[in-house]
């Protein structure tokens, strides 16, 4: 596959996000988290905790943010003068939710979602500019762009509300300055951005920092050939230091540290086991049976997530990562590295990554990355199948093809062009 000119390159990006982004557009304003179909439910954009970000919006507009100490509020209704706040989770995206209702006065969807709207647009072009710099390829950079952002991964969760957007772009924004920092042998001071944004990670989400950590282990044992470094102990020092100023978050609320703990422990027993140590919950336990299930449901679930569906990505990925580690044993390195980051959260919170299909969302790096070097092997293999009279290659591809146009016209192309966009009703 020839390589695209500067031009042609900018141009299919342009085109990609008009398409997209009207998408995005047609969302915002027509599908509601209230609706009772499947348009935002989950894999399609995690509506529940969409509702539960406007609900503590509604609450700090009308009470502040000193009461509960700046935590969410789930389940706000005034006439009923109850405040359920809620400490198991990171307060950043629900505190940002409540300044947007000040900035618009107003607590309608479609407005609250026009700042983070605009914040993906930032994140739609970024996407390929480090896909880009890794592969120092236009063809590969677009590949591993047009996986995701023509996919449920950015059309379904642009405008989201609660952690999965902020938690992307940073992600992918710790991963660019790491790939650099190494890269361009910069100095110490180069990584205090990083540190920072670990910190903002770990109170937006807890899932990001699980990935950012064994990202940044992966990358200190590749060019540093350590597992001690400065890099990794900072990195894990600032975590602690991001964790800790939510337990300080929920001391306060609680006026007491030793609660405050005690809350953290069975929230953590409950996303590991799913067994709660305080209260009765719904989520079901998790046991040795489950375990099994979960490498089955990666690669499953990214086929309702990205373009390219997972089994196919697995396949010709194998293919793909034979040859790139003789051409480019750096670049090999580093997707390995980023796949084992982006497994930590499933087996690390494994109850948590079982039950909620949108965890699939930790793959996206290792996806773009995979799919950059794969699809254009893909296509060489098959046109050198065509043009060599291959018939048992050429069925191959033929079959791989059929299946992955199949997988693209039924899980993203009917469901995210059509059914819960323009064509909802």
């Amino acid at each position: 596959m020839n390589n695209l000119s500067n031009v042609k390159y900018i141009k299919y990006q342009i085109v990609a996000f008009l398409f997209c982004f009207t998408l995005v557009i047609f969302r915002l304003l027509n599908v509601s988290v209230y609706d009772t179909s499947r348009a935002r439910a989950d894999l399609n954009g995690d509506g529940y905790s969409d509702i539960n970000t406007i609900s503590s919006a509604k609450y700090f507009n009308d009470s502040g943010f000193i009461n509960t100490a700046f935590l969410p509020v789930h389940d706000y209704y005034p006439e009923l003068k109850q405040t359920n706040a809620y400490t198991h989770y990171p307060a950043i995206p629900n505190v940002l939710c409540g300044f947007y209702t000040y900035i618009f006065n107003s607590y309608k969807e479609p407005l609250l979602r026009i700042i983070p709207a605009l914040l993906s647009i930032l994140f739609f072009f970024f996407i390929f500019k480090v896909i880009k710099t890794i592969t120092q390829s236009n063809i590969a950079a677009l590949c591993g762009g047009l996986v995701l952002v023509l996919a449920n991964y950015y059309i379904a969760w642009a405008d989201n509300l609660h952690q999965h957007l902020y938690g992307e772009f940073l992600k992918w924004i710790y991963f660019y300055l790491l790939y650099n920092y190494y890269i361009k042998n910069k100095s110490w001071t180069y990584f205090i951005p990083m540190l920072l944004i670990m910190v903002l990670e770990v109170n937006i989400s807890f899932e990001q920092p699980v990935f950012l950590g064994i990202l940044t282990l992966g990358f200190s044992i590749i060019f540093r050939k350590k597992v001690f470094s400065y890099e990794t102990i900072s990195a894990a020092s600032f975590v602690i230091i991001g964790f800790g100023l939510h337990i300080l978050q929920n001391a306060v609320y609680f006026n007491s540290l030793p609660m405050a703990i005690d809350d953290m422990k069975s929230a953590f027993m409950l996303r590991t086991v799913g067994v709660e140590i305080t209260v009765q919950k719904s989520e079901a336990e998790f046991g040795i049976k489950t375990i099994f299930e979960i490498p089955f449901n990666w690669f499953n679930r990214m086929e309702r997530f990205y373009l390219f569906p997972g089994w196919a990505i697995l396949i010709i990925g194998i293919i793909a990562l034979k040859d790139l580690r003789k051409t480019n044993k750096e670049l090999y390195q580093i997707i390995w590295a980023v796949f084992f980051a982006s497994i930590g959260w499933s087996i690390l919170m494994a109850q948590h990554g079982y039950v909620h299909s949108f965890t699939n969302k930790h793959f996206s790096i290792f996806y773009a990355l995979l799919s950059a070097i794969s699809i254009p092997v893909f296509y060489e293999n098959f046109k050198n199948s065509i043009t060599q009279k291959n018939k048992r290659n050429i069925a191959f591809y033929t079959l791989l093809s059929l299946y992955v146009l199949v997988m693209f016209i039924t899980q993203q192309a009917i469901p995210y062009y059509y059914q819960y966009s323009i064509g909802y009703k």
